[in-house]
């Protein structure tokens, strides 16, 4: 006997366990199998494969299947929101296609004849409400197919729109300015709400109109514009800019030393750890030991301290700062004298006489048995030195 392994086809005429004639159809690729030279048939139910024996020897090849299946790259709209009696453009790509066909949609778009392996068709939106637009394509094979949507709303006529709300740059670095820009069709007011004080103070000029905004601290801001028509209907439109921190120049920095993450120094991630020591962990004689941390959107705050029993003696320098191993340029509640105690507090709450830190933004804790400049004026007469340092989160 035999045993074939292939694509099958089994279609049963009659089929009963108990039956004595029963029949079936066999088909190993493409060849049919006598159901004579059938010996038996065995599915595997952990693998769904299909085992036949057969009496005889039969020769089959393996199926191809094609690996260029159809598939459509893209389909959109030139607007999500259009005003009745507005053209509407949708832009398609496809690969392998054999043929498309457009469906759904309303004023023209199905029946469309679908141009490979790209194209566009332009309709003019008449017909008020929110409108799928669908895209099928085929390949060269039976079943492969690939569909893609795109959601249209048409508005009356005489519906207030805003064709266009934006804000550019939309990424940039304190101190910069963004130009927020408009257009509106219909509109009989226009109110700004979020981003800023200064934008929200902002006279809305109709139908269009631009506004210059300064923004003076790191974070995302959502820039909104509600806009109001003859029957009081509305539309609000939205653009978010990110106001990176202050990149601060490092070439102050004039010791040595080494830089660790905060999540590998103490087992947490920042803000954490909410109460923790870390013992013995070692700073160059003549340099610095840098820990880094991201304030991500935290809003807390907490506490940093040298504990009193370090291994090592000797006079130690904290801070905190953009850059590792500065100990000058930074605020005085950044920075901190150890002789026996004491600690940095620091906070993204606004917590009064703690370390003031921008939220989103990358700081280094700094410490050092130097005066923070000059490597010969170490206080540690060990080599390497050994701090304890203590995490509390307030």
């Amino acid at each position: 006997m035999r045993k074939l392994n292939g694509l099958i086809l089994i279609s049963a005429l009659i089929m009963a366990c108990s039956a004595v004639n029963a029949q079936m159809r066999i088909v190993i690729d493409g060849q049919q199998i006598p159901t004579e030279d059938i010996a038996s048939i065995v599915i595997l139910p952990n693998t769904n494969e299909i085992n036949v024996a057969t009496t005889i020897a039969y020769n089959v090849g393996p199926v191809t299947v094609n690996p260029n299946s159809v598939g459509i790259s893209s389909f959109s709209s030139s607007a999500s929101t259009v005003l009745a009696g507005q053209d509407v453009s949708l832009v398609w790509n496809t690969a392998n296609a054999v043929s498309c066909e457009a469906t759904g949609g309303v004023d023209g778009w199905a029946g469309t004849t679908i141009t490979l392996p790209s194209g566009s068709a332009t309709i003019t939106a008449a017909t008020v409400g929110s409108h799928t637009f669908t895209l099928t394509c085929n390949g060269s094979e039976a079943g492969d197919t690939d569909t893609r949507n795109v959601f249209v709303t048409v508005t009356p006529a005489d519906a207030v729109a805003i064709t266009s709300f934006s804000a550019a740059p939309d990424s940039i670095a304190i101190g910069d300015t963004t130009t927020i820009s408009w257009n509106t069709v219909n509109a009989v007011s226009c109110t700004p709400t979020g981003g800023t004080a200064d934008w929200t103070s902002q006279q809305i000029a109709l139908p269009s109109g631009s506004a210059t905004i300064a923004l003076d601290s790191a974070g995302t801001y959502t820039f909104s514009l509600t806009c109001v028509g003859p029957s009081d209907d509305q539309q609000t439109q939205s653009d978010v800019v990110t106001v990176s921190p202050d990149v601060q120049s490092c070439d102050s920095v004039t010791l040595s030393g080494n830089t660790t993450n905060w999540g590998s120094f103490w087992n947490a991630s920042f803000p954490g750890p909410s109460y923790q020591n870390a013992t013995n962990r070692l700073v160059s004689r003549t340099g610095y030991l840098a820990i880094e941390f991201n304030t991500g959107n935290v809003i807390d705050d907490g506490k940093i301290s040298a504990l009193e029993n370090s291994s090592t003696p000797g006079i130690r320098l904290g801070s905190i700062s953009q850059c590792p191993g500065d100990f000058t340029e930074v605020p005085a509640e950044c920075t901190y004298v150890w002789g026996l105690g004491g600690g940095i507090r620091w906070a993204t709450n606004g917590k009064f006489g703690a370390c003031d830190l921008d939220p989103n933004t990358t700081y280094y804790f700094n410490i050092t048995f130097t005066d923070g400049e000059d490597p010969s004026s170490t206080s540690c007469s060990d080599s390497p030195c050994r701090i304890n340092l203590q995490h509390v989160n307030l």
